[in-house]
């Protein structure tokens, strides 16, 4: 085989020919010899050590046209320099596809550093848009505790509000228990069990209320205060329960039945519950009788 086609097969091989000349290099090797095929392969192999041992140089942008051009002109014989010994050519060839090898794994690199760049550039984007997602997640949390604080000061108020109601019915219906022709009092005074207990209560028999302010009441956590009304026939009328606050001091107001009948006696109980029954089940506190 020629040293021309030799040259041939080695662009073959290194993928560096196109249209007649690829065309032709494959007829060879439809049509060819054995020794063509063997030719091909150690081609093959040549250019496959050729890329993997050349160092890193920048390869010459003309380098495939001198090569096109150089075999161009020792097939026809018009202008070509003096043919070079087989050997030669065959050395400039492995030369010329080690470089271009290189050159495609120089451009492999590139195209990794431009990857590379736009990896980098997306991770900062996405770190950043991270960091702005925190931020809105920590703003709304603060929004969020901002709003749970103004609830809980308006349920605050709202309660209060409500108390301030409470106590101005309370001191409406006192003014009027106390203001009232009919009213009639009776003084309370403390027990052997809450010797510092006293107080008085109030009846309205014109608009069936029973008003009652007690001092020295100390508030118990576990039990209630009852008020009682007793009765000439023996009745016993259970009027409702209340707490002394922190002072000591008992406001209760309630109204009483129509039917109460003659009240001579009235009387305080500490009860371990809300449940009024037929007459006191705790100790009594205060007790008073009428004149």
């Amino acid at each position: 085989m020629s040293g021309d086609r030799e040259d041939m097969l080695f662009l073959y091989a290194a993928g560096a020919l196109e249209g007649d000349e690829r065309e032709e290099v494959e007829a060879w090797i439809t049509n060819g010899a054995p020794e063509t095929t063997a030719k091909l392969a150690e081609a093959m192999r040549e250019v496959a050590l050729l890329a993997a041992s050349r160092p890193p140089i920048a390869p010459p942008a003309a380098v495939r046209q001198r090569l096109r051009a150089r075999i161009e002109a020792s097939r026809t014989g018009e202008g070509a320099a003096p043919a070079l010994p087989a050997v030669r050519r065959r050395r400039d060839w492995r030369a010329a596809l080690a470089e271009s090898a290189l050159a495609a794994g120089i451009a492999a690199l590139l195209a990794a550093g431009v990857v590379g760049g736009l990896v980098y550039r997306a991770g900062a984007q996405r770190a950043a848009t991270e960091s702005e997602l925190a931020q809105a997640r920590a703003d709304l949390e603060a929004a969020n505790a901002a709003a749970s604080a103004t609830q809980e000061e308006i349920a605050e108020l709202e309660v209060r509000h409500r108390e301030l109601e409470s106590d101005s019915v309370l001191a409406d219906k006192a003014i009027m228990v106390l203001s009232s022709d009919e009213m009639q009092s009776l003084a309370l005074t403390g027990t052997k069990v809450l010797p510092s207990a006293h107080g008085r209560v109030f009846w309205d028999w014109k608009n069936w209320y029973c008003y009652l302010h007690a001092e020295g009441v100390t508030p118990d956590p576990q039990r209630i205060y009852a008020m009682w009304l007793f009765t000439e026939d023996g009745g016993v009328v259970g009027v409702g329960t209340f707490h002394a606050n922190a002072r000591g001091e008992a406001i209760f107001l309630a109204p009483v039945p129509h039917d109460v009948g003659h009240v001579v006696r009235a009387g305080v109980s500490l009860e371990p519950d809300e449940d009024i029954g037929m007459g006191p089940r705790g100790e009594v506190v205060m007790t008073g009788a009428a004149s």
